[in-house]
């Protein structure tokens, strides 16, 4: 999965200028605050900038400019760095192997696991613990790690490459890995972003029934022990969710949203990209959450308010009716004192 590209081939390939060790070679293309040193990175917003020397990645791709940290290798490029995702992901994008049969020859499955043979595809390396159950009509693409004890219900989809802890259950019709929602503006045209990440689902997850849980656009997006994840949410690239959440129904989170521990979406939440959301957090019903939010805080409503505030004002709410009436009343009154 993993590929040695020398520093020499990428920076040709975006039409950038080496700026420090030529002779460097990376296994992969990873973010840029989780980039290690045998991988690269780009720098694309202003936040990535001004950490660059926070970034331990072997090379950083950035833009044309002054005031850049000294003893780093750069690849620097005219146009702006995100512009150059497409042609970047695609030239990290591992590549798949063609569909031979319907169990593939290198998936190796173990002796307990029962694999339904009706309409069930089973991909190349695919590995398969002890005691899974893996019911009909369900796809597991090249590469997948499912272990012990699990349950894979019908009509399922585990895209390449996922990694599905020890005694999880995924519910019918549930896509697991799917392309994230990625697309950049180039010259007027949306491109589409490959999604070269993964997705990892740690033991004792519970995803719902026509759940999506999107694999990451670079790095991987992550469902930690424990979790349980109703019917019909939508689980967006890079994000990482914590250890014994509950996310309820009809639930969206946007991309690269990190909610920590113990935390609860309840209900139709719907949370924007790039936010941190922290441990023991309650998020009520139908909640629009635009901001981070801090650990232990019991949130409701659009704007998001602390819960009992959020209920003054909507109680308040239900008076407003009559005050305006009271309101057009003593507006009349005072009309016909000046008459």
């Amino acid at each position: 999965m993993d590929r040695h590209s020398n520093i020499k081939e990428i920076a040709k390939l975006i039409k950038g200028e080496i700026k420090g060790n030529d002779n460097l070679s990376f296994l992969r293309l990873s973010p840029f605050f989780h980039a290690t040193e045998d991988e690269i990175t780009f720098a694309a917003d202003e936040k990535m900038l001004k950490n660059i020397d926070k970034c331990n990645a072997g090379a950083i791709i950035v833009p044309l400019m002054e005031g850049l940290p000294a003893d780093r290798t750069y690849i620097t490029v005219s146009s702006n760095p995100r512009e150059l995702m497409p042609i970047l992901l695609n030239y990290f994008k591992p590549k798949i192997q063609s569909f031979q049969k319907q169990r593939e020859d290198s998936a190796v499955i173990d002796e307990t696991a029962t694999v339904s043979p009706i309409n069930t595809y089973i991909g190349h390396n695919v590995k398969i613990g002890k005691n899974v159950v893996i019911y009909p009509n369900v796809s597991i693409f090249e590469g997948t790690v499912i272990e012990d004890n699990c349950i894979i219900y019908s009509n399922v989809t585990v895209r390449e490459f996922t990694k599905i802890g020890k005694g999880s259950i995924i519910q019918p019709g549930a896509v697991i890995g799917s392309d994230g929602f990625g697309f950049v503006k180039v010259n007027g045209n949306n491109i589409k972003i490959e999604q070269i990440g993964n997705v990892i689902i740690e033991e004792e997850v519970e995803i719902g029934a026509n759940t999506c849980v999107d694999r990451g656009t670079i790095g991987d997006t992550i469902i930690k022990k424990g979790t349980k994840i109703d019917n019909l949410v939508h689980i967006a690239h890079n994000d990482i969710i914590g250890e014994n959440c509950f996310i309820v129904a009809q639930t969206g989170i946007s991309g690269s949203v990190e909610v920590g521990n113990n935390t609860t979406l309840a209900g139709q939440v719907g949370v924007a990209g790039h936010l941190k959301i922290g441990n023991n957090v309650i998020i009520a019903a139908r909640s629009g959450v635009t901001n981070d939010v801090p650990d232990g805080s019991k949130m409701s409503g659009y704007p998001l308010r602390e819960h009992m505030e959020d209920l003054r004002i909507k109680m308040s709410m239900g008076k407003v009716p009559e005050l305006v009436k009271k309101f057009k009343k003593l507006e009349k009154e005072l009309e016909n004192l000046k008459g």
